[in-house]
């Protein structure tokens, strides 16, 4: 069922999310993105969420200004990418690619093209660390303060992520 509703919301994001972003009178739009973080909420009620959420939530505590879901962009890309490269649910990153709009997709690798897209479309690429202050030298602190305050959603993780995988996601995701 959680798949179901990841998937419908993913949809509805890829439709709907730059649209509103663009023109926040949309109203369609913004009933497409209402949905979307509905279904998002049942899917996080019913399963979990990963890792990332506790690597964001880790670089908040240390950066207060950080909103998590910018904090959340900045990660998404190699947070992926680490997954990808461990082969740990390719079809669930071709999927979610269909999902996001590449209908064509057959390869996990479509789903980080689809979502540096969108998030271009968006205009957050542009989310930088060193814009809310952070250093490469603290990314150990950091991965080291997600497994110690949420540790729980690394089993969530479709393969497993070492202290050292944590601290390599961070630091990719610096500029």
């Amino acid at each position: 069922m959680s798949d179901m509703y990841a998937l419908t919301s993913i949809e509805n994001v890829g439709k709907y999310l730059a649209r509103a972003v663009h023109d926040g009178s949309d109203r369609e739009a913004r009933e497409g993105m209402a949905f979307a973080n509905t279904l998002s909420g049942v899917v996080m009620t019913v399963s979990v969420c990963t890792s990332e959420h506790s690597l964001e939530h880790a670089m908040s505590a240390y950066h207060g200004d950080l909103p998590h879901g910018a904090g959340l962009i900045m990660i998404s890309k190699a947070f992926y990418e680490f997954f990808i490269e461990k082969h740990a649910c390719d079809e669930r990153f071709v999927r979610m690619a269909q999902a996001l709009g590449r209908k064509e997709a057959s390869r996990p690798e479509d789903f980080i093209a689809v979502l540096g897209n969108l998030q271009k479309a968006c205009g957050v690429d542009v989310l930088k660390m060193s814009d809310y202050g952070f250093k490469l030298e603290e990314m150990d602190k950091i991965a080291k303060n997600a497994r110690e305050t949420m540790g729980a959603l690394f089993a969530a993780n479709p393969c497993e992520m070492t202290h050292a995988d944590c601290v390599s996601v961070l630091r990719k995701s610096y500029r």
